[in-house]
């Protein structure tokens, strides 16, 4: 806790949640693009000639499922007035996101697979919707630009070293594959400590 305060009293002037959304966008979508990057030299492994169409339909179901949800939890999280509500899909979310990824390496058919790809698209819609929300219930009027800058600096720098550490550790050996896939998946959902840390900052536009 005592880094966390640190970090709050350097970012003295700057918008909190804003920096609290970019860390945990860090954690979740950072890991998840050095994931997809290895998905499918990983799956590759397993499925061997498959492995294209495999992820194709594991693709498409994703991408269904996240189109499913989002409407219906848009207008929920409207219908609820404060922010607690996105507060909790957003965790909800997070956590979701990540669970996919820890059993990776127990996949051992494409029904597995498809059963994660699932879970991971149903995390992603309560994801976006509340975390797009948040941000735009918090930036500060005027200051848009800058803070949307800050948000992408944050990320691109984390993506670029997280990229290096992760390749470099799946390359070693296949064992080490396995543990970057569910390493990726808790470092995601350790992103989820960051919004409940914007639930305890009072002083957030959104409250």
């Amino acid at each position: 806790m005592g880094s966390i305060k640190k970090l709050f009293r350097k970012s003295k002037g700057f918008n909190r949640v804003v920096i609290l959304l970019a860390l945990s966008d860090v954690f979740t979508w950072g890991s998840y693009i050095i994931i997809s990057l290895l998905t499918g030299l990983y799956l590759s492994k397993r499925f061997g000639e498959d492995t294209v169409t495999l992820i194709g339909v594991g693709t498409a179901i994703y991408y269904v499922t996240r189109a499913s949800f989002q409407i219906p939890v848009g207008l929920i999280t409207d219908k609820i007035k404060k922010d607690r509500d996105e507060i909790a899909i957003l965790f909800a979310g997070v956590i979701l996101m990540g669970l996919p990824f820890i059993f990776y390496p127990q996949i051992t058919n494409s029904f597995q697979y498809y059963l994660l790809q699932f879970t991971f698209g149903l995390g992603a819609s309560l994801n976006v919707i509340n975390w797009r929300k948040l941000f735009a219930l918090n930036v500060d009027s005027g200051k848009e630009g800058i803070q949307y800058a800050i948000y992408e600096t944050i990320l691109s720098f984390s993506v670029a070293a997280i990229s290096i550490l992760g390749a470099y550790l799946a390359n070693i050996s296949e064992k080490y594959f396995d543990a970057v896939m569910s390493v990726g998946g808790i470092l995601i959902m350790l992103g989820s400590i960051w919004i409940i840390l914007i639930y305890k900052y009072d002083d957030r536009v959104s409250k």
